[in-house]
């Protein structure tokens, strides 16, 4: 990938995001509207990152990212996840995840209080990828199968559709050769990356065949409208670093064209699918070499895509929600200087006025939920005078 945000690597503090436009001329500003009132939750650890909320019923919310754990001296990441009850101000509480797990939670869902999903990453070349499968009562580990000779890979999206039909995206980074060094220096590592698409059948996770796309080429997210319509979306790596959207009509997956994303570099890092002839896909484009990147925001109805202008200052696009009339959306600034949090309604764009940090402190969203009218945005909260971030979560009503 050239330059700009690298979801597949993403590290502690380094949650990038976005800012989405929509039927914006390109130096235009959001529209501005009555800044909500947004309520900060307490969650019982710090040194963590968020990486997503949901509501797997009327009156849960399930947030859950990664913590930094240094027992051990390896720095290895953690899963964590918190519930809250929300007919109550009661406090956060933690739920022990499966035991011994390590690695990150990259993405959550669920189709009840039931059953629920984590999914994260490969802990060792050649192990398969960590995903945790929630029954009512505890977290199980349910490995998921990776290429054969995969050095590292991991899943970045899920979306179940029913407890038997989950589907999960990401990556894998495979060998292809090791050359040793006749001078008994390192060993030269050829590999290539690949995308992951994996399929939840209510037993075992199976890898599905993909077309493929670039030399270099991994998924970022993943949603379904249905079983019949689900969609992936990600980006070429290195010098093929421009958008993918793959498409599933029930049968096999197919690619389609690239979009038309407006620069020199793009990727798509969300979609949302709410019907066949209505889906998003939101991202990022570089407009020059040295572009830290601009907001990419599609729209599709079934024929074609169309893209939507953005504002100015409009950075990386990283996490996206269906309301009932559009999408919201969180990210930063063309600066990364700022978080941002926005709404699309037809054609206008109005800002959900999220907060600044102060003397130095800096909020950084990387996902956002929406249930109702009530909206969440998971992230992490970075301070000089810290050494870690600490967990960010938001809430406002639209």
């Amino acid at each position: 990938m050239a330059v700009g945000i690298q979801v597949r690597t993403l590290l502690i503090g380094a949650v990038s995001a976005l800012v989405i436009g929509g039927g914006l001329p390109a130096t235009a500003a959001a529209a501005p509207a009555a800044a909500p009132r947004w309520s900060a939750a307490e969650l019982p650890d710090g040194d963590t990152v968020l990486s997503g909320s949901i509501r797997p019923d009327a009156h849960t919310t399930w947030t859950a990212g990664f913590r930094l754990g240094d027992e051990d001296g390896s720095g290895s990441f953690h899963p964590v996840v918190y519930t809250h009850d929300d007919r109550t101000d009661g406090p956060w509480t933690a739920m022990p995840t499966a035991p011994g797990a390590l690695g990150r939670v990259n993405a959550l869902a669920a189709t009840s209080a039931r059953d629920g999903w984590l999914v994260g990453d490969t802990d060792r070349e050649g192990d398969p990828v960590m995903t945790q499968h929630w029954n009512g009562h505890t977290w199980r580990v349910e490995p998921a199968p990776v290429p054969q000779d995969t050095i590292s890979g991991g899943l970045l999206g899920v979306d179940a559709l029913t407890p038997d039909n989950v589907w999960a995206a990401g990556w894998a980074q495979v060998l292809d050769e090791r050359i040793p060094d006749p001078d008994g220096g390192p060993t030269q590592i050829i590999d290539h990356s690949e995308g992951l698409v994996e399929h939840w059948d209510g037993h075992t996770w199976h890898r599905v065949p993909l077309p493929k796309q670039y030399a270099n080429w991994g998924l970022n997210a993943i949603a379904a409208s249905g079983p019949n319509d689900i969609w992936a979306v990600g980006s070429g790596y290195g010098d093929d670093d421009r958008p993918v959207v793959l498409h599933y009509d029930g049968r096999s997956w197919t690619a389609l064209p690239t979009p038309p994303y407006g620069g020199l570099y793009g990727e798509f890092n969300d979609v949302i699918a709410k019907g066949p002839h209505d889906v998003w896909a939101v991202g990022r484009t570089l407009l020059d070499e040295d572009d830290r990147g601009h907001a990419l925001t599609m729209h599709w109805n079934g024929r074609t895509w169309t893209p939507l202008d953005r504002p100015a200052d409009a950075g990386p696009l990283t996490g996206a929600a269906a309301t009932r009339d559009g999408i919201v959306a969180v990210g930063m600034t063309h600066d990364r200087e700022n978080g941002y949090a926005l709404r699309v309604a037809g054609t206008r764009v109005t800002s959900l006025g999220f907060p600044a940090g102060t003397d130095g402190t800096a909020y950084s969203p990387w996902k956002i939920s929406a249930a109702g009218r009530e909206v969440t945005v998971s992230g992490s909260l970075t301070s000089p005078k810290e050494q870690f971030p600490r967990p960010l979560l938001l809430s406002t009503r639209l």
